[in-house]
């Protein structure tokens, strides 16, 4: 075992790191250098995520993991924040969206997600303008869902009596209960200060994954 190795596997968050992690607003690079720094096993990445029944995890499960990160609302976690340090990143929704698009026309997100075979069959107009229900998940005010409850096509339907303006001040609220919000816009300064935050080494170097333009 290396010195670097020895020095991760020690490593303990003062708090369990909560990561509502929007897509395309460079959450995995962050995900990823933390997965790096702390103890094999103990970073749960939106990936991971896919794997627990209605995107919930017991309070046993919970208490495994020191970073949990998922594309999950703010209705999944909101019960976990106040022992928690909490984190999400916004980005321009017109970038996001973008990026989005690009990023469906990996074939490995065509083979996955519905969504990502809609981008393909579609004109880029066309998608954009979809009301299919998996188009709309993702690209319909996606950040102000999530962050207000959650972005699903039945949680949709559920909070449908509310107005955009309503949905938009819950999630301004449930903003100001986290920790720390960052924004891709100023990802490398804001990755630096969550770092710090959590009492763990910053890179010279910003490692970026998964990055679609």
């Amino acid at each position: 075992m290396t010195a670097e190795q020895d020095c991760s596997a020690s490593l303990r968050l003062e708090k369990r790191l909560i990561f509502l992690h929007i897509a395309k607003t460079a959450g995995t690079s962050l995900v990823e250098y933390l997965r790096r720094l702390l103890p094999v096993g103990t970073v749960l990445s939106h990936g991971d995520f896919l794997e627990f029944p209605d995107e919930r995890l017991s309070p046993e499960q919970m208490d495994e993991y020191q970073v949990i990160s998922g594309h999950f609302g703010y209705a999944h976690i909101q019960s976990y924040l106040e022992d928690s340090f909490s984190v999400t990143f916004l980005r321009d929704p017109m970038q996001r969206v973008l990026s989005f698009y690009k990023f469906c026309m990996h074939p490995d997100m065509q083979r996955r997600f519905p969504v990502a075979r809609a981008a393909r069959d579609l004109s880029i107009d066309d998608f954009f303008t979809s009301t299919l229900p998996e188009v709309c998940e993702a690209l319909d005010n996606l950040q102000v869902w999530q962050l207000a409850d959650m972005y699903w096509h039945e949680d949709r339907m559920r909070l449908s009596h509310l107005t955009d303006l309503e949905m938009l001040a819950l999630a301004e609220q449930h903003l100001e209960e986290l920790s720390y919000v960052g924004f891709t816009e100023n990802f490398a300064t804001d990755f630096a200060a969550i770092l710090q935050l959590l009492g763990l080494p910053v890179a010279d170097d910003i490692p970026r994954e998964f990055v679609t333009p």
